[in-house]
């Protein structure tokens, strides 16, 4: 799986004061591609779960007889365990929420929601790690199925964590399912440079390369928008790479100056780097499969 470093490559150089410059527009202040826990923290959603109490169940009861919505049975346990969140009743929603799960022919639209009672439980118990990762699931599930406002608080949450964290493959994922929902205009209009930067690497058709410094714990973690990629300049040391892709899970051991090819066959991945703390590193994602 992994090959020698042939040849130089052509980089587009995303420096520091580049991204401190984008970082500074509009909601993604601060943060900057320093990777810090503080830049990923996962800010708390209270604005969204009051849309869900004035709004969202209101929608969901009225849409549950519509073909691809929600069963009587599922909204009923569904808002069991929504109640049993917003008062901290943990042993209830954990009941109420394993009963969802176990329903069979779970819908699209339910499955969403479920996503939505996970995002809601671990950020009521204070997980912020939890948290994130049942957003990044109401961010892939959730377009015109959760209501519009709750929808897009979450999703530019996550957008942001993303874009602050470098975790540039993840945002423009984001930044494609946030669109699907109209209620996201306003929102994506106001940090133009943001999106136009994540168009624009989208479309980019050179070698693209990040400057990464890993956090506290020596982690930095992103999805992968190349097949082909390397690491150079490292100031520390790396010691693992974990791959969490579509259809493969794995952790294999940094080897210095050799190219990694990501096999079709494991799907879309995201990567965890595993080093010292504070080390710092390039990250050179390739568009050509190198000779």
């Amino acid at each position: 799986m992994y090959k020698s470093v042939i040849a130089a490559c052509s980089l587009v150089l995303l420096t520091s004061n580049a991204s401190a410059q984008l970082g500074g527009v509009g909601l993604f202040g601060g943060g900057g591609n320093n990777g810090s826990r503080e830049s990923m923290a996962f800010e708390k959603q209270e604005s969204a779960r009051e849309g869900l109490r004035r709004e969202e169940f209101q929608k969901f009861l009225l849409d549950q007889k519509g073909e691809g919505k929600a069963s009587p049975t599922f909204a009923g346990i569904f808002e069991t365990a929504r109640v049993a969140i917003l008062k901290k009743e943990f042993a209830k929603a954990d009941k109420s929420m394993q009963k969802l799960r176990q329903l069979e022919k779970v819908n699209a639209y339910e499955q969403a929601h479920i996503n939505l009672l996970d995002y809601w439980y671990a950020g009521a118990q204070g997980k912020p790690e939890a948290e994130y990762e049942a957003a990044l699931k109401v961010v892939s599930s959730g377009a015109g199925n959760i209501e519009g406002r709750t929808y897009v608080d979450i999703g530019m949450q996550v957008l942001k964590s993303q874009f602050n964290n470098q975790d540039l493959g993840g945002a423009i994922d984001t930044l494609a399912n946030l669109r699907k929902e109209p209620a996201s205009q306003s929102d994506l209009a106001a940090v133009p440079a943001v999106t136009k930067k994540l168009d624009d690497l989208a479309a980019q058709q050179t070698d693209i390369m990040q400057k990464i410094t890993t956090n506290e714990s020596g982690n930095w973690s992103a999805k992968l928008f190349k097949q082909h990629f390397y690491f150079s300049g490292v100031n520390g040391e790396i010691s693992s790479l974990g791959f969490n892709c579509t259809n493969k899970q794995t952790t294999l051991p940094y080897k210095q100056d050799s190219i990694m090819e990501i096999p079709d066959a494991w799907g879309n991945c995201t990567m965890k780097v595993n080093a010292k703390p504070n080390t710092s590193f390039n990250i050179v994602q390739m568009q050509k499969k190198p000779n």
